[in-house]
């Protein structure tokens, strides 16, 4: 009995190490296979290939400030009370339109007081002429004596006190004669200075009419009717808003690809467009959905000359009426002309500087790739340097892939 007993004890005993050895060796199989399985597993991905396609250059903005060149204060030219405005704001003026007019009681009374002194030095140059009439005659009598009292001299028929005495006499008519003349001189130069005054007055009594200095659009007056101003006061600001300019920092190689295209489309994103001098809106304008052209003014240093960096002024279109000179944010300026250049989708960008994607091997490798890029126009961007035409790029999911994993890569239909 107990034999049998211990036969079936080591029967059992048997099959339970078989039972054993035999899950170890399918758990075994079962990792190999996972690990197999898990070695050949490929990533589904999205991919481009690097492509020469046709590109408009797009630059974007934080700030771009506007300014207008035809923008300026009329200014007072003399001291006066405010006696009429004769535009409203907004009124469109011309070169020359008399805005204000000013009223200086003085200028009257100065004008009037300068004529009687003109006058008066009129008469004194009258009496200074009869002074030198009264010279030239005491004078040509003094030399007679002096010619007549010479010869007596010569004969000893005339005593040497007496001959002093003429002498004297005579160069006394000369230095009077002299200084009738020089009084002459001084009251025609004192009326002379008179006339010039009243000229002044004048002149300056003309300028009560404040006129326009350019044409343009009323934008702020200052100053009401009754106020008093000294001169150079401001008393309206007129702008002209329908060409307006801003100035871009660039490097050689953009400078010379936006100086190609010269003429570059504005989008003013999320703009608003309130008017800090509250202009009026012109008619058929599209408001936010507005389509803005600028084209490049001037270029410094000129692109003949060699710079690394240059200064790019350009000339915007306002004739929609939206835009005024202050600052607007987030703008987006892309050249109207294309070119033709090596891309990639922008998408397969991995990093902000846009200098690294992932390539895709014929063996479906993925390899990190530091790449050099150039101007981009919102959908591609031009590459530079780092990768071949044919290249395949990863456009989805770039923030989670790592050197050497396996994709399956499905090329995107891009235009």
């Amino acid at each position: 009995m107990k034999r049998y007993f211990l036969l079936g004890l080591a029967i059992v005993l048997v099959i339970v190490i078989g039972i054993i050895s035999y899950g170890a060796y399918l758990n075994r199989a079962g990792e190999n296979v996972i690990a197999e399985r898990m070695a050949e597993r490929r990533i589904p991905l999205q991919g481009a290939k690097a492509e020469i396609r046709n590109i408009k250059t797009r630059v974007v903005l934080d700030t771009v400030n506007l300014y207008s060149n035809e923008m300026t204060d009329t200014i007072a030219l003399i001291d006066g009370r405010i006696t009429s405005v004769n535009v409203k704001k907004n009124d469109f003026v011309q070169t020359g339109q008399i805005l204000f007019d000013l009223t200086n009681e003085q200028y009257p009374l100065k004008i009037k007081q300068a004529e009687i002194d003109i006058l008066r030095a009129e008469s004194d140059i009258l009496k200074a002429d009869n002074d030198i009439v009264k010279a030239e005659t005491y004078l040509a009598r003094a030399k007679n004596d002096y010619l007549r009292y010479s010869r007596l001299r010569e004969h000893q028929a005339v005593s040497a006190e007496k001959y002093d005495e003429v002498v004297a006499m005579y160069k006394e008519a000369q230095v009077n004669l002299d200084v009738a003349h020089l009084q002459r001189q001084q009251t025609v130069a004192q009326r002379d200075s008179l006339n010039a005054q009243k000229l002044q007055l004048l002149t300056e009594s003309a300028h009560s009419q404040v006129a326009a200095p350019i044409n343009g659009e009323v934008l702020i007056i200052y100053k009401q009717i009754g106020s008093y101003v000294t001169a150079g006061t401001p008393l309206a600001l007129i702008g002209n808003f329908k060409q307006l300019y801003f100035s871009l920092p660039v490097d050689d190689e953009l400078a010379k690809r936006l100086a190609a295209a010269r003429n570059v489309s504005l989008n003013f994103n999320r703009a608003e467009f309130s008017k800090i001098y509250d202009t009026e809106y012109e008619s058929g304008n599209a408001g936010a959905a507005q389509q803005f052209t600028a084209q490049i003014f001037d270029i410094s240093p000129a692109i003949s000359q060699p710079a690394a960096i240059r200064s790019i002024i350009f000339q915007v279109n306002n004739a929609a009426g939206l835009l005024e000179p202050q600052a607007y944010n987030n703008v987006e300026i892309q050249s109207l002309f294309a070119q033709d250049c090596l891309t990639v989708p922008l998408a397969a960008m991995i990093d902000p500087s846009n200098s690294a994607v992932f390539v895709v091997d014929d063996n479906g490798i993925l390899q990190r790739r530091n790449i050099s890029t150039g101007v981009d126009d919102g959908q591609f961007i031009e590459i530079l340097a780092g990768l071949n035409l044919g290249d395949t790029v990863i456009t989805s999911g770039v923030s989670d892939l790592e050197d050497g994993m396996k994709a399956s890569v499905t090329l995107e239909e891009v235009q």
